[in-house]
């Protein structure tokens, strides 16, 4: 037979508020939750929403639109591997090569003439 060690602790009342107080779920009114809606909602350009086809669109809205790429594919990206994260970071690569294809045709318009 073979010897073995065990040890263990037990945890107060306290230890066990504390230790499940960042994984509880709070739901709707969850502050982690809430903050990643407004930094999602606050990185949308203002104009965004109310883009059409018949509007023109500048290198600095560009930039604003590229920026607001940036910060939404650093918070998709940490999520786990799902279709939803999938289909967002694909979204986001579609608007990308957009916005590039736009840029250069700014570019070659603003020195071709």
């Amino acid at each position: 037979m073979s010897r073995r060690i065990s040890q263990s602790i037990t945890p107060t009342t306290e230890d066990v508020t504390i230790l499940r107080e960042p994984f509880a779920t709070k739901g709707g009114n969850d502050p982690v939750i809430t903050e990643l809606r407004r930094v999602l909602k606050d990185a949308v350009p203002t104009w965004l929403p109310k883009l059409s086809d018949d509007q023109e669109l500048t290198r600095s809205r560009l930039d604003e639109f590229k920026a607001a790429v940036t910060l939404r594919r650093q918070i998709i990206e940490v999520l786990p591997d799902a279709q939803a994260r999938t289909d967002a970071l694909a979204a986001l690569d579609n608007a990308d090569k957009t916005v590039a294809e736009m840029d250069s045709e700014l570019s070659v318009g603003a020195f071709g003439g």
